[in-house]
């Protein structure tokens, strides 16, 4: 039979500790990312729509910070990383250039690169399957999403005329939304033609994003099964 402290200590190691620097954190920023996602198209239409996604977009990378900021070290390394992706990006947004856009691309990618680690690191580390998990699963899907857009974006620039328009304007180039849409249909594998890549370098980058979104996906569903299967063969031995 076991002590009541042994039990205390089992109960305690099962319970999954925070990711986030509060109790729903990773919630937040996954509402931050669907409000930013949701939000380009309309957000385009209006009168300052470029400092609303502006602001949008900062709101985003400071819930990313909260939502791994559950560790000293980790809130630390995020908050530094997080300055030059903010500045960055507002640079842009005062005084667009060639120049400023790639730094904000490089800058924004390294932020992205380590909240997506540190959100699959928990979900793999995670004892048992509960809404902050979920959450960091889909959360990740999306910044996955997001990172491969700013991929293209930095094709589009370093090799011109990598993606073609079907329908468009004349002369319309790869922003931001059009990066967005290109990419999450390269990652769910839907294939849109409205932005198809031609240079060998942007179709490349596609390919891989559709292995990468389906190596996700095969992970995260993995990993949720075995949680749920481990919880519940638990809760059978009880």
């Amino acid at each position: 039979m076991q002590s009541p402290d042994r039990n205390h200590s089992d109960h305690h190691s099962a319970t999954p500790r925070n990711e986030g620097l509060r109790r729903y954190s990773v919630a937040h920023f996954l509402i931050a990312l669907v409000v930013l996602l949701l939000g380009m198209p309309f957000v385009a239409e209006l009168e300052h729509g470029r400092l609303i996604e502006s602001a949008i977009f900062t709101v985003v990378l400071l819930s990313g910070v909260a939502a791994v900021g559950g560790r000293r070290r980790t809130l630390i390394i995020a908050a530094l990383l997080l300055a030059p992706a903010a500045i960055t990006r507002w640079v842009d947004h005062f005084q667009p250039g060639p120049t400023p856009r790639v730094f904000t691309i490089l800058a924004i990618s390294a932020f992205l690169i380590f909240v997506l680690l540190n959100l699959f690191r928990f979900i793999l580390h995670a004892p048992h399957v509960n809404s902050e998990v979920v959450c960091a699963g889909i959360s990740g899907y999306l910044v996955l999403g997001i990172l491969w857009a700013m991929a293209f974006l930095l094709v589009a620039r370093t090799y011109p005329g990598s993606f073609a328009f079907s329908g468009g304007a004349a002369g319309e180039t790869l922003d931001g939304y059009n990066a967005i849409y290109l990419s999450f249909g390269s990652l769910s594998t839907l294939g849109f033609t409205e932005v198809v890549p031609i240079s060998r370098q942007a179709r490349m980058m596609a390919v891989f994003e559709a292995l990468s979104g389906m190596f996700y996906v095969a992970t995260l569903i993995s990993r949720l099964v075995a949680l749920y299967s481990r919880r519940a063969t638990g809760d059978i031995h009880e």
